[in-house]
This record gives structure tokens, C-alpha cells and sequence, in this order.
């Protein structure tokens, strides 16, 4: 497929070449800077929301740290779009520096909506029909009108007598979900609770009702919460491996704890199909109905009863990360860019779809971690461990690592990551029962709060479990 690549980086060098380019906010920010030097680039400016900026190439990019970093994506999205609607005196000078002519293109976040930049283009600002999809209260229409099977579910206005009857109503023995609408920036399980008792509903409606204007009910779901990335083109929608959503959830509590991504975990052959079917005809009709172009998420849980969705995400979501390590060589975050903004690639979805598809099945990898408010750490701390069952320890120093787990600094407290070491790590099963156990070690050393977490339990692959029985039948 080293054609495809060649073909790609040729028209994305058109796009950016010999162009100044500004990056307002995001993340992976050197390795984008690094991208658009190799493609061309005239020169870049990083305009980098944290508080301190790394070791740097000055030929490759003018990097300068905002200290607009909140810990929390909505919150650092709000100080971004004032920067790019109302910058500083001192950001319009460095702007202007880097920039007279004002003939600069501007890349800012997955979230941006904003088009313009102090009357530079953002190439990748979504449009706002794009973003009205992402609405939690709102999506079972879309599975409806594709005929797509869903989990029954409820929405109503900020009523609590009617959410609690409906929770009631709805509840299959393991609680309810409830899901509200939000505000714009709505990820990693913020406005998302689970109801079991009167209590806990009382206690999510509290959460809810000032942020949210209706909530969705719906049975809980037992099962691995994924995600199936599509990629929609002119001519046709690409479509990737599913992703792990590891999603702990916190034992006697409503709230879940959204801990990041990963790629290890393998679903049933017929969930893969079922997920990898349904998101090529999602992409099919975004790109009919509202002209989408780019990334987009299609989110569910793999039941026993298969793949039933939840929610899309029309924007390059965070898991793309582990297709980003599965393709060093293809700037990913460039290409979606270079999609919103309409630019022709001089490939299909299908020549794209074979060579990222077969690149992510073979090369796995993950970003998982999270937040943590009880600890201040003022360095970074590094622990080797070791995964035994579901239980984890520290490694020895002669002994090889399954993962790393690291303690950094955090605008909220700290910042808790596991670092799974691909060579050592089994593919095949979920991840979430492994970060339960490294975060109960995070807790007992560093005392980082966490509490009691309990991982979502994979169904059985029926076609593993019937080839196990031959195997063993054989060597009986």
C-alpha cells in the first residue's frame, strides 16, 4: 500500500505546502508540527493550551505556551474559542509576527466550530448541523430510520417523577442508564449516570438538571462499551476496527469513570461485522443528509444480544490515537483536516480503509488514564508493573513490564496514565479489567483516591469457546 501513502502525502503537500500554519490547541501537537514540516510546510506556529512547552525544533515551529490548560476538555475548549474569537493583545502580536500578511491556514481542535481566526481560515471548524448530532437525547432517530436494532429507551424533559417511572419501567434488573443532552462538549461519560435505586436517581437528576434540558433512559447494558470509527470520503465511507472504551465503574456509586481507549480487545467475529456494518451505512447517510466529510465515532455496547449503539461522535475522536501508532508514517489528524475542508485526497475510502484497517489489526495499542483530584504531585513518578489474573503488582527490576504506570502533574491534582508496553501485552481480551487492578495499585501507593472500581465483563466468543472444546477433545 505504499502507493496509497505516496498519494496521500502528495495531495496533503499541496495543501500545506509553502504555507505558514497555525495550530491552535489540540494534542500530539510536536508530531503534528513534525507532519507539516515533512509535508512542505513553510513554517509553523504552535499555539499549545498548556503551561510550559517542550523541547522543540525552532526551524520546525514557533511554540508558545497559553497556560489555558483546564484538566477538563469543555473547560479548555471554552478558553480556547475566546482565544480564537477575542485574543489577547499579546497573542494578536505574536500572531501578527508570524503572520503579517495574514495568508496563514489555521488547524484548531476536533471540537472547533469556529471558522475563522483573527480573519485566517480554520480548516477543520465543524459545521453546527455536524455537531447536533452528537445529541445523546436525540440519536435513537437515526437508529430508527436506518432500521438499525437499539436498546428501548426514553427521553423526557427535567421531570424527576417521570425519569423515575420510566427507570422503573425500563430497568432489566442491573439499573438504568440516564444520558442527558448537555452542552456542546459532551464526552467522556460527563453527563451519563447509572440508576439502580431511588437514591442514585435523586443523586443524577442533582447532576443533571442544571446542565441538561431532557435525559434519555435506558436499560443498562452489560458488556464492553466500544466504539467503530468511519472515515467518510466523497465517494464512499471508510470503516475501522472497533475500540475498547475503557470505562470502569465505580462500585456503589452513579457515576462512571471514562478512562480512556484501547485496541487490544477483540469482539465476537459477528459483533465486529454487525458494528463495522452499521457504521459504513451511518457515514453513507451523514454524507447524504448534512454533506459530512471526516471522522466520525458510532459508540455501543457488545451484548450478548450484539453490538447495540448509543451515540455518534461526529468528529475526530480521541481513539484515533491507536490508529495514529498503528500508521506512524500517515499524518491521520492531517488527513481528516484536509477532509472537512473539502480538499481532494486522490484516494478512495476503500484504498484507505484496506491499508489503516490492516495496519490497526496488526500493530495494537491504547491510551488509557485519568484524572485524579486527591493527590498534588509536583514531578512525575514512574511505576513498572506486572499483571497477574486480574491483579497487579510492581515489577521487579530484571523482570520485563507489562505496563508503566505514571503520576504527572495536573492543572486539577494529578494526572494517572497506563502505559501498556505492546510486546508484552496478550491480544484478544478487553483492557478494562487490567486498568481496575493498576488503579487499585496507583490508589494503595500514591493514594490517588479512586476508590472501589469494577470492570465491564466481555460475553463469550462462542466460536472461541467451541474451538476451545475441540481442542481439548482432541487432546483427550
Amino acid at each position: 500500500m505504499n502507493h496509497v501513502l505516496a498519494a496521500l502525502n502528495e495531495r496533503l503537500g499541496r495543501l500545506f505546502g509553502d504555507r505558514l500554519v497555525v495550530l491552535a490547541g489540540g494534542t500530539r501537537l510536536a508530531k503534528r508540527a513534525h507532519e507539516l514540516h515533512t509535508l512542505g510546510a513553510r513554517h509553523t506556529l504552535v499555539l499549545d493550551t498548556d503551561d510550559h512547552a517542550p523541547l522543540h525544533d525552532s526551524v520546525i515551529a514557533r511554540w508558545v505556551s497559553l497556560g489555558i490548560k483546564g484538566g477538563f476538555v469543555a473547560v479548555e475548549q471554552r478558553r480556547l474559542g475566546k482565544l480564537l474569537t477575542k485574543p489577547s493583545t499579546e497573542v494578536r502580536a505574536i500572531l501578527k509576527d508570524f503572520d503579517p500578511d495574514a495568508e496563514a491556514v489555521v488547524i484548531s481542535t476536533p471540537y472547533n466550530e469556529i471558522s475563522t481566526f483573527q480573519g485566517r481560515p480554520v480548516l477543520n471548524a465543524r459545521q453546527h448541523k455536524w455537531v447536533e448530532l452528537e445529541n445523546k437525547t436525540t440519536i435513537d432517530a437515526l437508529w430508527d430510520e436506518l432500521s438499525a436494532r437499539r436498546a428501548p429507551a426514553m427521553v423526557f424533559d427535567l421531570d424527576f417523577e417521570r425519569l423515575w417511572g420510566a427507570s422503573e419501567m425500563l430497568d432489566r434488573g442491573a439499573g438504568v442508564v440516564w444520558s442527558g443532552d448537555g452542552p456542546a462538549i459532551n464526552g467522556g461519560a460527563n453527563f451519563v449516570r447509572r440508576v439502580r435505586t431511588y437514591e442514585e436517581a435523586k443523586e443524577a437528576f442533582d447532576v443533571l438538571a442544571p446542565k441538561c434540558d431532557q435525559v434519555r433512559v435506558m436499560p443498562f447494558l452489560e458488556g464492553i462499551p466500544v466504539s467503530v470509527h468511519g472515515i467518510v470520503f466523497p465517494d464512499g465511507t471508510a470503516v475501522l476496527r472497533p475500540i475498547e472504551m475503557v470505562v470502569p465503574r465505580r462500585q456503589g456509586q452513579a457515576k462512571f469513570l471514562y478512562a480512556g481507549c484501547a485496541s487490544y480487545y477483540d469482539p465476537p467475529v459477528w459483533i465486529r461485522d454487525e458494528m463495522r456494518n452499521l457504521a459504513r451505512r451511518v457515514g453513507e447517510h451523514l454524507r447524504e443528509t448534512v454533506g459530512y466529510r471526516g471522522t466520525f465515532t458510532l459508540d455501543g455496547i457488545a451484548t450478548e444480544d450484539g453490538f447495540l449503539p448509543t451515540e455518534i461522535n461526529t468528529r475526530y475522536g480521541g481513539a484515533m490515537v491507536c490508529f495514529e501508532d498503528a500508521v506512524p508514517t500517515l499524518p491521520l489528524a492531517l488527513v481528516q483536516v484536509a477532509l472537512v475542508a473539502g480538499w481532494d485526497l486522490g484516494i478512495s475510502s476503500m484504498e484507505f480503509e484496506e491499508l489503516v484497517l490492516q495496519a490497526a489489526d496488526t500493530v495494537r495499542s491504547g491510551a488509557v488514564g485519568a484524572n485524579v483530584r486527591a493527590v498534588q504531585p509536583t514531578q512525575v513518578d514512574e511505576r513498572r508493573v506486572i499483571f497477574t489474573g486480574w491483579a497487579c503488582r510492581l515489577a521487579h527490576p530484571d523482570e520485563p513490564a507489562h505496563a508503566t504506570l505514571r503520576l504527572s502533574p495536573s492543572p486539577i491534582g494529578g494526572r494517572l496514565d497506563l502505559d501498556l508496553h505492546r510486546e508484552n501485552m496478550p491480544v484478544g481480551a478487553p483492557v478494562a479489567a487490567l486498568t481496575v487492578a493498576a488503579f487499585a495499585l496507583a490508589d494503595q501507593e500514591w493514594g490517588t483516591g479512586l476508590g472501589a472500581l469494577e470492570p465491564a465483563i466481555a460475553i463469550e466468543d462462542d466460536v472461541q469457546v467451541e474451538q476451545s472444546i475441540i481442542e481439548e477433545a482432541v487432546t483427550a
